[in-house]
């Protein structure tokens, strides 16, 4: 296991590398200079409405998450856990593996009668549902691309790629709506080792209640599809927000596509802390062939990224405080 982790932190600093030398020629290729007037362009009253935007996308997100579980859980704590699980999936390699772990240990409270299994699990069924979601999102994404503007065969050919990719995600993920199958259980027990069989015990009880976690009578499933409805919508708005701070147009159409950029991006490359520079090098290549500007979509990406940097450190002081406080 320790092997595993090394190999996967050795991986990550090499993507860290790589993705750092892409940023560094993509901003030598587009030019400082037009960099540096859209992030003037965006300002201080500019990045407030990014970050208040950015905050309700995580108040919306804990809110579909608490509304999944069974047992008291405070609206201010289930917000300030995904705080700090995204920043320690944003800002290391392990991704999933210690974000949502985080996440479920950070909410757990004996007050409340919210044990971290039971979190979890309700936190595994919330993230399906919004997966469901965000492969929709990126289907539609690719579309209005192939729909609205003239790409290039390159472009075009990896945008029916994310269709296909998506709509095969969509299909497994009605599979497993439907049939609920205990796939991580059953895939342990394959592992010839005496230990393997308890632990895919564990794993199978964990399945069973991860979709127990929507059928359960405080259960309010509708909530959850409104969260990340909801959660796109205002994902969208701050990308148009950005994007009509740096241009000085209204772009709905190049807005929702450079949106979707990213959330295919953090899809593929979620191992990649910060998805830095292949973030920046695909907002610059889409952003191009709808005919933007140069410089804006690396801007718009680089905007991001400092998002994204500003919430990791809330997340990560939150954890501090509590790792301190012992509580």
């Amino acid at each position: 296991m320790l092997r595993v982790m090394t190999r996967r932190w050795i991986l990550a600093a090499l993507a860290v590398v790589l993705g750092t030398a892409l940023l560094v020629w993509q901003v030598r290729e587009t030019g400082t200079d037009n960099i540096l007037r859209g992030m003037a362009a965006v300002g201080w009253m500019g990045a407030g409405g990014i970050l208040l935007l950015s905050f309700f996308r995580f108040v919306v997100r804990s809110t579909g998450w608490s509304a999944l579980i069974a047992g008291e859980t405070p609206p201010g704590r289930a917000l300030a856990a995904m705080l700090v699980g995204e920043a320690l999936g944003s800002l290391t390699p392990l991704s999933f593996v210690v974000s949502e772990p985080a996440k479920a240990a950070f909410l757990a409270s004996k007050r409340g009668g919210v044990t971290t299994g039971a979190a979890l699990a309700a936190l595994a069924a919330e993230t399906f549902i919004f997966g469901v979601s965000v492969a929709i999102y990126i289907i539609l994404g690719a579309a209005t691309l192939l729909y609205v503007y003239p790409v290039d065969e390159g472009l075009r050919m990896a945008g029916l790629w994310a269709l296909a990719g998506m709509a095969a995600a969509l299909c497994g993920a009605a599979w497993m709506a439907w049939h609920k199958p205990a796939l991580a259980s059953a895939l342990i027990r394959r592992v010839p080792l005496k230990p393997a069989a308890a632990f895919a015990d564990r794993v199978h009880a964990f399945e069973r209640s991860a979709y127990g976690s929507t059928m359960h009578d405080g259960a309010r499933v509708g909530v959850v599809i409104a969260c990340a409805t909801l959660f796109h919508l205002l994902s969208y708005l701050e990308l148009w927000l950005t994007l009509w701070l740096i241009t000085g147009e209204s772009l709905p159409a190049a807005a929702f596509v450079l949106d979707t950029v990213g959330r295919l991006t953090n899809v593929l490359f979620k191992v990649i802390p910060l998805q830095l520079g292949v973030l920046q090098v695909g907002s610059e290549l889409v952003a191009r062939a709808m005919a933007l500007p140069p410089g804006v979509g690396v801007t718009v990406a680089l905007v991001r990224t400092v998002r994204v940097l500003f919430w990791s450190s809330i997340g990560v002081g939150l954890l501090a405080r509590r790792t301190t406080r012992g509580n």
